[in-house]
């Protein structure tokens, strides 16, 4: 299990905002964390109360993504996904799963292996290449050492396409309101920008 002052750190600063894949005593425990009597619990939305640990085994073992993680100095306030490649994590080289990440990527060049950034873009570029991403009470480092949570592929894990479209929607949902589009973000130099936006400026 990862330390309470790190989970305490991330949950500070946006760890609620994201589903969490826990098992405990055989149990199934999905959903997002919250306080409940002082403690951070994390509050089951029985969507895969019907699962046992074993079917979702593939997640602790195969599916890994990258990591969550808080560092300061970056231009985004959020938490920050690191790409596996960034990671100090061992990464599953069968060939379908390791060439689908290596093709994995956005309109902007930001490929998921390596990508370092906020959280909440990172979720973007993971939903949309068809990756369905959960965060693991499961401690890793990055390459340069900051600790964080492992987030994991629920898709590695079988089970019926209606459940795996509802999870999607929620997920979706949980950072929608977050994915706005700076001029960073669509790489457009002020030339640009002022010649689209330039007239809701003025």
């Amino acid at each position: 299990m990862p330390s309470n002052k790190l989970i305490t750190e991330l949950f500070k600063h946006g760890l609620g905002d994201l589903h969490i894949l826990h098992a405990y005593q055989e149990k199934i425990y999905f959903g997002k964390m919250q306080f409940e009597k002082s403690r951070l619990v994390i509050k089951d939305n029985k969507l895969l109360t019907d699962f046992k640990v074993e079917q979702l085994k593939p997640c602790w073992e195969s599916g890994y993504l990258g990591l969550v993680c808080f560092e300061k100095g970056y231009t985004w306030e959020s938490l920050s996904f690191y790409g596996i490649e960034e990671c100090d994590l061992p990464v599953d080289l069968s060939q379908t799963r390791h060439g689908a990440l290596l093709a994995a990527e956005n309109q902007y060049g930001d490929k998921l292996v390596d990508f370092v950034g906020s959280v909440y873009r990172g979720y973007q570029l993971m939903l949309d290449n068809h990756f369905l991403p959960v965060v693991l009470m499961k401690e890793a480092k990055t390459r340069n050492g900051t600790p964080g949570l492992i987030i994991s592929d629920l898709m590695v894990c079988p089970m019926d396409i209606a459940l795996l479209r509802g999870i999607f929607d929620e997920i979706h949902k949980s950072v929608e309101r977050y994915l706005i589009l700076t001029v960073d973000d669509v790489q457009m130099n002020q030339d640009d920008f002022e010649d689209m936006f330039g007239d809701y400026l003025k």
